[in-house]
């Protein structure tokens, strides 16, 4: 996901973050609410500069020495404020939110879902790890902007609903994991499994093209105009890089045993009695 990076001291920081950002997701499952403010607070703290206590889980220290070596490497105070920040909301808008559901076994509406999820990804989170793989931050004003914004949006709903693909043989094998669009497709608007996968992926398809729509024509950001553009295209090819990953790295991150384990609980497993079959159009 930061393909073009060759800086081995800003790669180890943006790999550190990836692992305590999917490390904490598995963790937090069907964590109290009141636990998980506790845990997602102290993260902004130890983010933003303060120190990992050794009592305090692992995740934490990473936290830390990633802040650190981002600062060595000439990362600014307003990029890792934004940084910590984006990990709060990760949690705060995305985990947080997904938790009833989970508990309930029930689902949203479809354009709740898509609010949730983009931010419960961690994509949104994670994007802000463009600026180290590039080496620099994209400034305030121009991440600000609502064409940014929404090429992050985009990028982040592609990318889970690339993973509600990726993921739906083990999530319909385990308990509390029902937040997939495929599902709730299968549920709320009574399609068969076959039929919410066409859907789903027509939804995908949609975004792309907006994706695509946006990214051809930016608002003229004057002297940042190249970091602009470039700022866009590894966004896009973050959303290539995590697909071939899924699809083509042998990885076992989706099979049964693939999540780490929850505070609270082994989940339970359900037969899954239907094949999921990948449709990629390039």
């Amino acid at each position: 996901m930061s393909a073009t990076t060759t800086n081995a001291d800003l790669l180890i920081p943006i790999c550190r973050f990836l692992l305590y950002e999917t490390y904490f997701d598995d963790y937090v499952e069907i964590m109290p609410l009141e636990e998980v403010a506790t845990l997602r607070d102290r993260a902004f703290e130890v983010m933003t500069g303060d120190s990992a206590r050794p009592d305090e889980i692992g995740m934490f220290r990473q936290m830390e020495i990633a802040r650190k070596e981002w600062i060595a490497n000439g990362m600014p105070q307003f990029w890792i404020e934004r940084m910590a920040k984006g990990f709060w909301e990760f949690i705060t808008y995305g985990i947080m939110e997904e938790t009833h559901f989970k508990l309930t076994q029930t689902y949203p509406t479809l354009a709740r879902y898509l609010l949730i999820r983009s931010h419960s990804i961690g994509q949104l989170a994670y994007g802000n790890m463009i600026d180290p793989a590039l080496g620099s931050a994209l400034p305030e004003h121009i991440h600000k902007h609502p064409a940014i914004q929404r090429v992050l949006f985009l990028h982040s709903i592609i990318i889970g609903i690339q993973n509600d693909f990726a993921s739906i043989r083990k999530e319909m094998a385990t308990e509390n994991e029902n937040f997939n669009i495929i599902l709730l497709l299968h549920h709320t608007h009574h399609l068969s499994l076959e039929d919410a996968l066409i859907k789903a992926m027509a939804i995908h398809d949609d975004f792309v093209a907006e994706l695509e729509d946006i990214s051809q024509c930016l608002p003229d950001f004057g002297p940042y105009q190249k970091e602009a553009e470039n700022y866009v295209y590894h966004a896009k090819l973050m959303i290539t890089g995590l697909n071939e990953w899924y699809y083509s790295s042998g990885t076992k991150r989706y099979a049964p045993e693939g999540f780490a384990t929850p505070k609270y609980g082994v989940q339970g497993e359900k037969p899954l009695d239907f094949e999921v079959k990948h449709i990629r159009q390039d």
